[in-house]
């Protein structure tokens, strides 16, 4: 009887999922939830800032002469070396 009554109770929540997604909106909304102090469009701009960092850091240490075959660090283990 209890399987019986917890199958039904999650097939009636199950389409309610979705919208739990949005309660922070509407707590928010609400004025229930205090926002963050860092909006969408900050933290996109840091992660940009953050990739375009690290690619340069990348490329001044993989685009010198061996600087990629040479670290060991990025080494990456091919076929051939395996079969010894």
């Amino acid at each position: 009887m209890m399987i019986r009554w917890l199958t039904i109770m999650m097939i009636l929540l199950l389409p309610a999922l979705p919208a739990s997604a949005q309660l922070d909106k509407i707590f928010k909304s609400l004025g229930i939830v205090k926002e963050s102090g860092l909006s969408d469009a900050k933290i996109g701009s840091g992660l940009k800032e953050a990739l375009k960092i690290g690619t340069e850091n990348t490329v001044n240490l993989t685009g010198k002469m061996d600087g990629y075959f040479l670290n060991q660090a990025i080494k990456r283990n091919s076929g051939r070396s395996r079969r010894g």
